[in-house]
Parts: C-alpha cells; structure tokens; sequence
C-alpha cells in the first residue's frame, strides 16, 4: 500500500491490499498499517500478521487499540487489487492481539495474528461414528456444509469403512488428507464464496498466464530464484500385505505416475548403485488397497525433487501467484519451464507488495526454453 493512496480510499492502486475487520474496511487505520504478511500453503491453514503504529492522543487513550473491533476472533478479510479488479485472498480470524508499548514516547504498536477458518473448524470434538461404506466426499460435504464451505476435488469418491471420528472437524479432515498426501486448503473465489480444495496436486492445469521473468529486462518481475536437486529421494515406494488366504504376502512397488513438468527424468537409475527403492511400515493389515493407495501417494510426493524458492514484484507480476497452481520460470537456463507453486508469503509495506515463494518440480529437469522470454535467443 503506497501513502499516496492512503489518502484517498476510492484510488487503488495495483498491488494494494484492502483490509476489512468486523466486517467493515479498516480505512481510518491505513495510515498507521506498517506491514501486511499473508502465508498461503497448499496443506493446512492460511496465516496473516497485521502490524499497525499506533500514537497515544492528547487525553492519554490508544485509539487503535482501543477500537472495539480490535478482539480475538474478529473477522477478518484481506483483498488486493489488481488495475480494476480486486481479488479476495484471504479470510478468517483474528487468533491473537500483541502490543507493544515503547519504555517512552507515544508511539507502540499493535500487531494481529490472524488464521483462516480452519480457526473455526477446531474449536469442538466431535464424537461421530461414520457408516460403513459411507463415501468419503458425501463426508466431507457433510463436515464442511455449517460453515459456508463447497468443496472442490478431482478425485472420486471412496468407500470409508467405519471410521470414527472423536475430534475436531479440522483435524479430522487433516487426518483424511495426509493419509493419502493430499493437498487440503481454503480457498477465497471472487463470488465471494469459500472451497475447501481436496486432492493430489492437480498438475495437468493449465500454467497461469503470467510467467515468472528473471533477467528479463524491463520485462522483469522475479527478483530472485534459487533452485535446488534433492537427490536423496527414493525412485518408488515399495509395500507388503498380508494375503486374504493363503501364506504369501503381497508386494507391490510403486513409482510415480505424475506428469513431468521437463524433458528429463531426474533419477537415479544410471547412478549404477543399488534400485532407490523405500518402503512403508506395516500398518495396514490386509487391507492392500489401502496400503497400495498411501505407497502410492508417497511416491508422488518423494518424486518432487527440485525445488526453488526467491522473491517476486507482486506489483510487476499483476496477478496473485497461489499455491496448488502452475507457474512458467523464464530466464533461469535449465530451470525453465512449468513449476508447481508449494508456498507464498505475501507482503505489503511502504516499499511495494512482493512475494516470497516456494515451487516444486517433479523428477525432471532440462534445458527448457521460455518462447515469450526476451532474452531467450542468448540464454
């Protein structure tokens, strides 16, 4: 948020956030808002923490602190605006109020942590007997429905057998998620409807239309980018049942099915040791669906093997870079290409709004060219 258009609440700019408590705009408090840091995964709860100056009046009162809709849990909502349109991204309560009074002066300050609505959903235990052959996403609808939520999920549905549910709502469906390392997170939409969103990584979407540019020119938006190889991840996940009859235990070996963001696998095959091969504890009993299901999970997800984090121009990019979506790299040589984004920290200062993120790419790498990089001919 920029001082210019602190003055004037009916001027937004580009890359300016909008911040609403109790309901209403915090716009008598934009002049005293120092730092807006929003954090997005693409497992579990989003986190925002609102930092405000705060000066003491001529009769000795904290106006800030004192306005009634500084409480726990107050609502909370946070938009940015991009050219005309502003996009809702975030959405929840306030968890916890810090303020920090100076030994002297007049001026402290009040910082607000704040949770999504996963924050509501983990407030009561809930003893819940669930039917045998109930399916798993007619759950899910059920669980999320008192709280405004639909969800959206690619997969289809299956069979949960008899599962009991003794806590809450939140940490049951975190308990659903990580059995088969899904992602699980809430979702803000335009319509001004929340999702929570259910499922493996969903990576054949389309890549967003913005791209990530690093030593583009003017045409830069992506300040800096690291990118590493893990090469201690195994290549498949291997796991053993015991049989429905007979004596021999059932094996299966597990590699992954996702579809390669780069030109070349990334394993170790040709390291002339031994097969990478890993494999899950016993724990499943004869259920070999099931363990199949979560061995197979895990190979997804042991199949990232290239990360990269760096920091993003929110402003230059134009357009909100989310977790659980595809992103193109250009002008990072053999790292260019299609990622997948794992994290983002949003932050609003004095300085501009720009972005902290994490992409992930899965057993592949190349020389993959960017054609709309400017530079693409000499890198």
């Amino acid at each position: 948020m920029n001082l210019a258009s602190l003055l004037d609440t009916n001027t937004r700019d580009t890359g300016e956030c909008i911040i609403k408590i109790g309901g209403s705009e915090f716009s008598e408090f934009y002049a005293n808002l120092k730092t807006t840091s929003v954090t997005l995964k693409r497992r579990d709860s989003a986190e925002a923490t609102l930092t405000f100056s705060m000066m003491r009046d001529a009769l000795g009162h904290w106006p800030l602190a004192q306005d009634p809709r500084i409480r726990s849990w107050a609502q909370v909502e946070i938009i940015v605006v991009f050219g005309d349109s502003e996009q809702p991204f975030f959405s929840g309560y306030i968890r916890e109020i810090k303020t920090d009074l100076a030994q002297s002066g007049n001026v402290a300050s009040v910082t607000l942590s704040c949770q999504d609505i996963f924050m509501a959903m983990d407030r009561n235990c809930k003893k819940v007997t669930w039917d045998e052959g109930r399916e798993s996403l007619d759950i899910l609808r059920e669980i999320i429905s008192p709280y405004g939520l639909t969800l959206n999920t690619d997969i289809s549905s299956t069979p949960v057998d008899n599962i009991h549910q003794n806590k809450t709502d939140y940490r049951f469906i975190r308990e659903l998620a990580e059995k088969s390392q899904y992602e699980w997170y809430l979702r803000d939409l335009s319509s001004g409807q929340r999702e929570l969103v259910f499922g493996p990584a969903r990576l054949t979407a389309q890549a967003i239309s913005q791209k990530l540019m690093v030593h583009a020119g003017r045409a830069t938006n992506c300040l800096s980018f690291n990118a590493a190889y893990d090469g201690y991840q195994p290549d498949r996940i291997s796991v053993s049942t015991a049989p429905l009859s007979g004596v021999e235990i059932d094996q299966s070996n597990n590699t992954p099915r996702l579809e390669l963001f780069g030109q070349t696998i990334t394993d170790s095959s040709q390291s002339g040791l031994d097969d990478f091969e890993w494999c899950l504890p016993p724990g499943d009993g004869n259920n070999s669906e099931t363990a199949n299901a979560s061995a197979q999970a895990q190979a997804e997800e042991r199949s990232f093997k290239l990360k990269a984090n760096g920091r993003l121009d929110g402003t230059a990019f134009g357009a909100l870079l989310l977790p659980g979506s595809i992103v193109e790299v250009g002008g990072s040589g053999q790292n260019n290409g299609k990622w997948y984004v794992d994290s983002t920290t949003h932050n609003f200062d004095a300085s501009g709004y720009f972005v902290d993120f994490a992409l992930i790419r899965n057993s592949a790498s190349g020389n993959e060219i960017s054609s709309a990089h400017k530079l693409a001919g000499v890198i």
